[in-house]
């Protein structure tokens, strides 16, 4: 699960809504050329005072915001005019409340090296990118030294663009947009932002001094690392660019989903700090009214910042706990808080590379474990491996609603849990007879089921597809994970929710998981093979490649149930 070291001395991110401090001597690393000293710069065109309006503009669908504004990161983003090749472009003229707004700055050091990230991003292929991007962002490419091989990747671009049919040619001449100013000479925020970036020290460097995004929600945002792990440090990749306004168009409509749900919301922990664990009671409602289960969790870095949250891609889960029995042998029991065994898994996710998200999750078969009265709940990350400390800002909700399914899930019976992949595993997961009440309507299949660890040469179970083959009463389900060998399996499921361009090897696909992803449960209607009112038997082996496994391949983390529904 761990990233190679990046080599990079990556550029700092930094605030700037207040006035600036006086700077450190800038640091900027492999990637960043510094500035040379510039005149007294005249205003450009990209002031901030308002333009005239556009005539004929359709009313936006959002409203552009009157702020407060800022130039943090989640600030909103102020109204900015910036010159380009075809002329003034005014953000509030053009505000549509559904685009994204993407910044990439031609910075190459002098003199030039096959690892510097920014020459190698504009080498790249903007038809690559345009395939790869939705519709609804624009493009701004801008420039702070090397002036003749930004011109050159110019015309390159606009030539590629220039050979996309007609329609899409018109639609990306109009959404990628170069500005010919030097960054050292632009006076809008947005110069002056990433002027301050670029020779401020921060905690942990990263690229925010050549590169940020504005989302459809007019916040400024981080974007992450444009490339993949080598040995050599980065190999930079231009279409990764897409994977931002890709995840902002699945967070819009996830945002749409919840504002407009009218679900009963329990809030576990708000916005607080923690390095890997939150204990606390929390009332749960009575479960009849509902039908429906999510969790909703938020892992953000503080200050917003990429590098100020866990390093790597941590297992993080969250429990259902018991006091424990007091030991005989202890003698007196502790009048102190209770001890907890927390063995039940309701959810799990997998935190990013050095970077933050959120998820909803549907845990509705999880509902008989979350309701009535008090409960004792455990959100725990696994311990960080990274020698520097860093937390997480934390919130965690449930969301109770009824979807008219016309039943609801009544009990949860736990079956098996994982443990060490290897020639014994199978051997201690025993068959499981089951009594399903004669009044069950509905019987379902549940588990969370991921690999873990890299054992060679086959690099499982992280890696590779490992086989689980539950059998119900007779009818064997087999969950798989081909994606598991893939380059790109990770990458490929940014629309799903998938944290983008993480600050390490995010990209891979995983043996039912992947790096800034919930863990989403695999359900089954196993109705006509454990029949109500009758006893099932159910079996568990795992295989890989087909064949029984002989040979330690890491490690099976699992949590399985049978889910009644009356």
């Amino acid at each position: 699960m761990r990233p190679w070291r990046l080599p990079l001395a990556l550029a700092l991110l930094s605030a700037c809504t207040d006035p600036a401090p006086t700077a450190p001597a800038r640091d900027a690393g492999d990637d960043l050329a510094r500035p040379d000293a510039a005149p007294d710069a005249a205003p450009d065109a990209a002031s901030d005072a308002a333009s005239d309006a556009a005539p004929d503009r359709p009313t936006p669908r959002v409203p552009f915001s009157t702020g407060p504004y800022g130039a943090n990161v989640r600030d909103l983003a102020d109204h900015f005019v910036m010159p380009t090749h075809e002329g003034d472009w005014s953000f509030r003229d053009e505000w549509t409340g559904e685009d994204s707004y993407v910044f990439l700055v031609y910075a190459p050091r002098a003199p030039a090296s096959p690892t510097d990230y920014t020459a190698a991003l504009f080498d790249g292929s903007i038809t690559d990118l345009i395939d790869a991007s939705p519709r609804n962002v624009h493009y701004f490419f801008l420039w702070n030294s090397n002036e003749p091989g930004f011109i050159e990747a110019q015309g390159r671009w606009l030539g590629e663009i220039d050979q996309l049919p007609e329609a899409d040619r018109a639609w990306w001449r109009a959404h990628v947009h170069f500005v010919p100013r030097q960054l050292s000479l632009l006076t809008s925020w947005v110069g002056r932002m990433l002027q301050y970036r670029g020779r401020t020290m921060l905690p942990y460097k990263r690229y925010d001094a050549v590169q940020f995004a504005i989302d459809p929600q007019q916040r400024i945002r981080e974007v992450g690392m444009l490339g993949r792990l080598a040995t050599g440090g980065v190999l930079a990749d231009l279409t990764l660019l897409a994977g931002e306004p890709t995840y902002y168009n699945w967070e819009r409509d996830r945002d749409a989903r919840l504002a407009a749900d009218r679900a009963t919301v329990v809030q576990v922990a708000r916005d607080q700090t923690a390095h890997d664990t939150i204990d606390v009671d929390v009332a749960l409602p009575d479960g009849a009214p509902f039908d429906s289960l999510e969790v909703d969790l938020s892992m953000r870095c503080p200050n917003h910042r990429d590098g100020e949250c866990g390093a790597w891609d941590y297992l993080s889960h969250l429990w259902v706990c018991e006091p424990m029995a007091p030991d005989p042998d202890a003698g007196a029991p502790d009048a102190g808080a209770p001890r907890w065994r927390c063995d039940r898994e309701v959810a799990r996710w997998i935190t990013t590379y050095w970077r933050e998200g959120r998820w909803v999750t549907d845990i509705s078969g999880m509902l008989p474990l979350l309701q009535g009265g008090r409960k004792h709940l455990r959100w725990h990350a696994s311990p960080q491996f990274d020698p520097r400390r860093t937390d997480y800002v934390v919130s965690l909700s449930l969301r109770y609603a009824n979807r008219n399914r016309g039943m609801r899930p009544v009990a949860a019976v736990p079956l098996w849990t994982g443990g060490g992949w290897n020639a014994g595993y199978d051997a201690t997961h025993a068959p499981i007879r089951v009594d399903v009440p004669a009044d069950v309507r509905r019987v379902d299949f549940y588990a969370l089921t991921t690999g873990h660890g890299g054992v060679q040469p086959t690099n499982c179970a992280e890696f590779c597809n490992h086989e689980h083959r539950f059998n119900v009463g007779g009818r064997e389900l087999l969950q798989s994970f081909p994606e598991a060998r893939g380059p790109n399996g990770c990458a490929e499921r940014v629309s799903e929710g998938v944290v983008p361009n993480q600050h390490g090897t995010w990209y891979f696909g995983r043996g039912g998981w992947c790096p800034g992803l919930d863990v989403a449960p695999w359900v089954r209607d196993v109705t006509a093979q454990a029949a109500p009112g009758a006893t099932t038997e159910l079996r568990y082996t795992t295989t890989y490649g087909g064949r029984a496994v002989t040979a330690n391949l890491g490690n099976i983390v699992l949590s399985s149930y049978l889910i009644y529904w009356r």
